[in-house]
């Protein structure tokens, strides 16, 4: 692995683990949120689909785009994106308001899945692929469990609205290292 690809490697483990924290904060209490605002489990199920089917729907275009663009102006518009979803998550009292934001959602998850694993397979090498990747999965994983151990006392302690204030000031603040990943562009090795 060049140096550049070491450091971007760096760089992008970092966000994705200061996200991972975020996004473990809020997991279970997102579901909460959301079947509250929905109001009732049934409806819950339906935001979900939309979520899920938007995500579908934008994985595709997320790759094929990125190939030619580039991944970091994705990863930073998806996040910027989150920032204010999340944020407008704490606005909407409607079902048809937080079905917009789950299909917003949708599609960001599914452009940032994609680009995420596409930028794994840019920064690593075919040789120590399955490694690298193992241990970013690792690292990213072990933050997400230690989000998720703690956003309980936090919720207890401040109520759901203001973890996703905080998230969203975290993922939008954390995007801005993603400025210091550096591509090569097509065509050069």
């Amino acid at each position: 692995m060049s140096p550049s690809n070491a450091r971007n490697l760096q760089i992008f483990t970092t966000v994705s683990s200061i996200w991972a924290v975020v996004f473990g904060l809020i997991g279970p209490f997102y579901v909460v949120h959301v079947q509250k605002l929905t109001g009732g489990v049934e409806k819950l199920g339906i935001a979900f689909s939309i979520m899920v089917l938007l995500q579908a729907l934008s994985t595709y275009l997320a790759g094929r785009f990125s190939d030619k663009m580039g991944r970091r102006p994705f990863l930073l518009v998806t996040a910027y994106i989150d920032s204010v979803i999340l944020f407008m998550y704490t606005m909407v009292d409607e079902t048809w308001q937080v079905y917009i934001l789950q299909a917003c959602l949708g599609a960001t998850n599914g452009v940032a899945g994609t680009i995420k694993v596409s930028l794994l397979g840019d920064l690593t090498t075919k040789a120590k692929r399955g490694r690298n990747i193992g241990k970013f999965n690792a690292t990213v994983s072990v933050f997400s469990a230690m989000g998720l151990s703690v956003g309980g006392y936090f919720v207890k302690l401040y109520g759901i609205e203001p973890l996703f204030y905080l998230a969203s000031g975290v993922v939008a603040l954390s995007a801005s290292l993603l400025f210091f990943i550096e591509e090569k562009k097509e065509g050069v090795d």
